[in-house]
């Protein structure tokens, strides 16, 4: 009996020294991911209360970009959509193109430290960024501009110039890119903004005011716009003015068989505790108009919308400045889902864009997380998937 104990005894100190390898083995594995994963990784249920009667999703994939992290973080800027690759742009790798299904990269694109968040104009991807290798201009010189395809092949690099636009060259604020044309982009930086030709790279000063958001209906063609108050101005086929402020402008609403709607949010408290609401409002200038499920939070870092209304967008949670959450809305005003960002201090700005089968983030200037789709489903209205290269207006 004596052996068969000391067998056994020595089976179970067997058995405790595998379980104990196997543990250090795991261990090894998990102190070898980046920092950001084991952040995420501290985030427990109760670290977001707030958020517990929502329906919070897991990430499709997470990819780290290679970022240098000698070279100083001045600029960051993206995503853009374009078939399956989304670009984003950095001052520490330049811009570069991810593939959103597999996560490898796709191609890169030097830029210098200083470039602007990108854009699609057509069916290419526009990148502004310091020159590298133009031929000198007689006026003020802004940059370059890049056109590629969203396979990476160069369609055209010039320089971006104009007379008169010293005040834009000297203006360091925060940095917009908007199209206005077939071939033109608005180009905004602080409080001034210059319209750049795509042909010429002709550069002219231009409103700093973002364009209107323009849809037609029934042959009748509506611009919305957002004033300095926060008021909406519908013009064009009618005109009218909302009587009450809204903190941003989102973008419009075109599900089938209905009129078109215009998307803003609003961030202002319910029973003492904030909130963030969407509001959609008929483009036509009537009364009609609906309200989304809110969510909690004291105000937006980003946001995007497709080309039906998908809507997503980044929540600042509360003032500790390192609770922020991504809400992902239907078309139909569904709150489908959020995600918590990583718990941590975020001072550089969240990128959104929304392609027809997921919501891309760029967040904290070195990660790009793929999140589940938004489209409502099948049997409600806003289901109607828009091509993945219609992104941010």
């Amino acid at each position: 009996m004596a052996s068969v104990g000391n067998a056994a005894a020595a089976v179970k100190r067997l058995l405790l020294l595998l379980l104990v390898a196997c543990r250090h083995k795991h261990a090894a594995k998990d102190d070898a991911a980046p920092k950001r994963d084991a952040a995420r990784a501290i985030d427990a249920p109760s670290a977001w209360p707030e958020l517990a009667s929502i329906t919070k999703v897991e990430p499709v994939r997470q990819i780290a970009l290679p970022v240098r992290p000698g070279v100083p973080r001045f600029d960051v800027g993206g995503p853009v959509v374009l078939g399956d690759v989304a670009v984003v742009g950095s001052s520490q790798f330049g811009f570069l193109a991810v593939d959103i299904h597999d996560g490898h990269i796709a191609w890169t694109k030097p830029a210098g430290e200083h470039l602007a968040p990108p854009v699609v104009v057509g069916g290419s991807v526009v990148l502004l960024g310091e020159c590298l290798n133009a031929q000198p201009v007689a006026d003020t010189m802004l940059g370059c501009v890049r056109v590629v395809t969203a396979t990476g092949a160069d369609q055209g690099y010039l320089a971006v110039h104009g007379k008169g636009v010293e005040p834009f060259a000297g203006e360091p604020g925060e940095q917009h890119t908007w199209v206005i044309g077939e071939h033109a982009l608005r180009w905004r930086r602080g409080d001034a903004a210059v319209d750049v030709d795509l042909l010429s790279g002709v550069a002219k000063l231009a409103p700093a005011q973002a364009p209107p958001v323009v849809v037609t209906y029934r042959g009748k063609t509506y611009a919305i716009t957002q004033d300095a108050d926060g008021l909406l101005h519908g013009a064009g086929a009618t005109t009218w003015q909302t009587t009450r402020a809204y903190s941003q402008l989102i973008g419009a609403v075109l599900l089938p068989e209905q009129g078109p709607m215009i998307r803003a949010a609003n961030a202002g408290a319910y029973a003492g505790q904030p909130e963030i609401n969407l509001f959609d409002i008929d483009a036509t200038g009537s009364m009609h108009g609906q309200v989304a499920f809110p969510v909690p939070g004291i105000g937006l870092i980003g946001h995007a919308i497709d080309a039906v209304g998908n809507t997503a967008l980044a929540v600042r949670l509360d003032r500790s400045l390192e609770r922020d959450f991504i809400a992902g809305y239907a078309a139909n005003m569904l709150l489908m889902w959020v995600w918590p960002l990583p718990h941590q201090p975020r001072p550089d700005p969240v990128g959104l864009a929304v392609a027809n089968d997921a919501v891309v983030v760029f967040h904290d200037g070195d990660t790009l997380t793929i999140l589940p789709e938004l489209s409502a489903p099948p049997t409600a209205p806003g289901a109607a998937k828009p091509p993945s290269e219609n992104t941010t207006p």
